[in-house]
């Protein structure tokens, strides 16, 4: 395979106290999906936007970071269960050589960020035609 998953920072306990919440880091889920041409990461982003997410490659390591913000408490409002995460969150992946990080692309839809990593071409498949002497 040509990533290797590394987190920066393990998932904490849902229960936790508002404050908690907020100044944790989360790990979101990610799946890696790999093609002939290309390797897809596709990782669940739920209440981030597009414009909140950061996705570089710096020294072969690929990082999502995103912030989730909080949701605005109405007064009154007692919570009996709060789950849904907020804050920042980040994932780091180290690439391998066969990955042009000049060519990643990134979209976010409806709560799920894909990255495409397409393969270098000497990573790719290729078909060698055999002629007659």
């Amino acid at each position: 395979m040509t990533t290797c998953c590394q987190m920066t920072n393990g998932q904490t306990n849902a229960a936790a106290t508002a404050t908690e919440r907020e100044t944790r880091t989360y790990r979101p889920a990610v799946d890696v999906i790999e093609t002939a041409d290309s390797l897809r990461l596709v990782a669940d982003v739920p209440g981030a936007r597009a414009e909140s997410i950061d996705v570089r490659v710096e020294d072969g390591v690929l990082t999502i970071r995103a912030e989730v913000p909080r949701r605005d408490v109405q007064e009154g409002v007692q919570w009996r269960l709060r789950e849904y995460g907020v804050g920042a969150w980040e994932r780091s992946f180290r690439l391998g050589d066969d990955v042009d990080s000049s060519r990643i692309e990134a979209a976010c839809r409806d709560g799920v960020l894909t990255l495409t990593l397409p393969k270098a071409a000497h990573a790719r498949p290729r078909k060698i035609e055999v002629r007659a002497n």
